[in-house]
């Protein structure tokens, strides 16, 4: 069996078990498929960065799933979009039963929350916060991976108190650890 056929039958059956996981097309982006079936080469998970993959994959549909099973809407549930925003994970849905939507909520907010504290790229612990384009990674990926200005976590409040006396205080520290394309 070639690489790719293997990794069909690795989704199919991984969506066999997380239905909510099968890959219609992102609805707010590029639509569902025309003829309404899903896609057998990728996942919603596939939506969400390495590192929180890593950290949070198969749990949170494990926990997501016993929820769902509470109203019997495992096979009705639909995300609508996941992705990294302000440097959290965000996980849009299209609805659930009145009984068990709370729960899902909280479960869908409780990772977001967790989100800042995993690497985005690896899934160890973050240390730091990218500038620019916010997202958490640790100090290995902020040294080996990382393009622009980062900073300690324990800094963000100092940094969003007085963003212009943080940067001239620190300048030189971040322009140091700042890599760039080429170094």
């Amino acid at each position: 069996m070639d690489e790719e056929t293997l990794n069909k039958a690795k989704i199919k059956e991984y969506c066999e078990k997380y239905p909510f996981l099968r890959w219609y097309g992102d609805p707010l982006y590029m639509g569902y498929s025309e003829d309404g079936e899903p896609a057998d080469d990728y996942t919603w998970e596939d939506e969400m960065p390495e590192g929180w993959r890593k950290a949070f994959c198969p749990q949170i549909w494990d926990e997501l799933k016993a929820i769902l099973e509470k109203a019997d809407y495992v096979d009705k549930f639909r995300f609508a979009q996941i992705k990294e925003k302000w440097g959290e994970l965000r996980m849009y849905h299209c609805g659930a039963p009145e009984q068990i939507y709370d729960e899902v909520e909280e479960l869908l907010n409780d990772y977001s929350k967790r989100s800042v504290d995993v690497c985005i790229d690896c899934g160890e612990p973050s240390t730091r916060m990218m500038l620019g384009w916010i997202k958490y990674v640790c100090d290995d990926c902020a040294k080996t991976k990382e393009l622009g200005w980062h900073i300690p976590k324990s800094d963000i409040d100092a940094f969003y108190e007085d963003r212009d006396a943080y940067i001239e205080t620190h300048k030189a520290e971040l322009d140091a650890n700042c890599r760039h394309y080429g170094d």
